[in-house]
């Protein structure tokens, strides 16, 4: 039996011959102290036969593939399944406020609150249909109208708009229009200069008219000029916007419509993106180049500064307590970051400043994890696993 007095940690980048007595090698099904002492971790035991991947926690389930669907797995055993057949390559999720989760796997996305599974976005309307003039009160002038899907829990679609129309007999006859299973039609019209755009009414069906004044067109359309949130792999929530990765660019939602992006709202890397881990003043991205900090407290603003830490590896990403991760000879405050940069253990911390937890000591080659920050008896830990 071989006893630690002083354990300083793994240490694989000195020759096995010039290592200290306190050093190792590797340390496999243990757990190291506070005060750098060895326990034996703790085994598990198997509660369910079934197939699991891709596991998540979100608020009150779990969501994972199981036998390639996703299900939605409730503490009294319920189980919905999500997405029927959606593979069992990587899962990408992110929990929102409401209690709803997003989930991807970078060609297929949804959101689910547990229960049902819906797509991320909502599809804009393919067609327009055929406008022509009728009776009515609104004022003459050119007018142009816009359609938009609108799901049942009010998420809406980008518009579609068509040309103007002269309207000098004070209504409009909409017929052909396009129509969604689960969706009603928006229609709004714009005053009669053609500016603007104000709801006319929605329908159920391929027909729609206004004949009311003009000036009751109050309410205006809040999607004009956005997209449909792009597919992507790694998503995070910082400040009430949803953010994507799609290869190397980071897409940002509308602020709280995570299913709507506009087209000036994302941020080129300089490679593939690894990792999204928000903070209080920015936002740390990972690539396979390199470290990224983009400070700011609006996505528009955001100021790009390299940290020089080298390649991120892809799923190393973690939100972690700043009071218990290293900073200098201190510890950190408010929330933090970990991560796997250039091979080594990273600490960001809020403003863009970064450490080196594991130093000369520990370098990993792993090109793809799955990690979480836990505490354990006590004990923080950051756990990657090579995938």
């Amino acid at each position: 039996m071989l006893t630690f007095e002083g354990f300083t940690g793994i240490n694989n980048q000195v020759p096995a011959h010039r290592l200290k007595g306190s050093d190792l090698v590797a340390a496999n099904d243990v757990d190291i102290g506070l005060t750098g002492e060895i326990l034996r971790r703790g085994g598990y035991a198997k509660t369910d036969t079934d197939c699991h991947k891709n596991v998540h926690q979100s608020a009150g389930y779990k969501l994972a593939t199981v036998e390639s669907d996703l299900t939605a797995i409730h503490p009294n055993g319920d189980r919905h399944i999500i997405y029927e057949s959606l593979g069992m390559s990587r899962v990408w999720y992110t929990d929102l406020p409401d209690g709803r989760t997003t989930f991807s796997n970078g060609l297929i996305n949804g959101i689910t609150d547990g229960l049902t599974g819906r797509a991320w976005s909502v599809p804009v309307p393919a067609s327009l249909g055929v406008a022509r003039a009728i009776g009515g009160s609104m004022f003459p002038g050119a007018y142009t109208y816009h359609l938009t899907f609108r799901r049942s829990d009010g998420a809406e679609s980008p518009a579609a708009s068509a040309d103007a129309l002269q309207i000098d007999s004070g209504g409009i006859y909409l017929s052909g229009l396009p129509m969604l299973d689960g969706h009603t039609l928006q229609v709004y019209l714009s005053g009669p200069n053609g500016e603007g755009a104000y709801l006319a009414g929605s329908t159920a069906n391929d027909e729609f008219q206004y004949t009311g004044p003009s000036t009751d067109l109050i309410l205006p359309c809040r999607t004009i000029g956005t997209v449909p949130m792009p597919v992507g792999t790694i998503s995070a929530f910082w400040r009430g916007r949803l953010l994507v990765a799609q290869g190397r660019v980071l897409w940002a939602s509308r602020p709280m419509a995570p299913h709507l992006a506009e087209w000036r709202d994302f941020r080129p890397m300089p490679a593939d993106i690894t990792a999204i881990q928000p903070m209080d003043g920015g936002i740390y991205v990972g690539t396979e180049d390199d470290l990224i900090w983009l400070g700011g407290d609006t996505f528009d603003q955001l100021a790009y500064v390299p940290t020089k830490r080298g390649p991120v590896v892809l799923g190393s990403g973690v939100a972690a307590p700043g009071d218990q991760i290293k900073l200098g000879d201190g510890t950190g405050v408010g929330n933090a970051m970990l991560c796997i940069a250039g091979g080594k253990i990273v600490a960001g911390f809020n403003g863009g400043q970064t450490s080196s937890l594991t130093g000369n000591r520990y370098k990993t080659t792993a090109t793809e994890v799955c990690s979480t920050f836990r505490v354990l008896n006590g004990i923080p830990q950051y756990v990657a696993v090579p995938q």
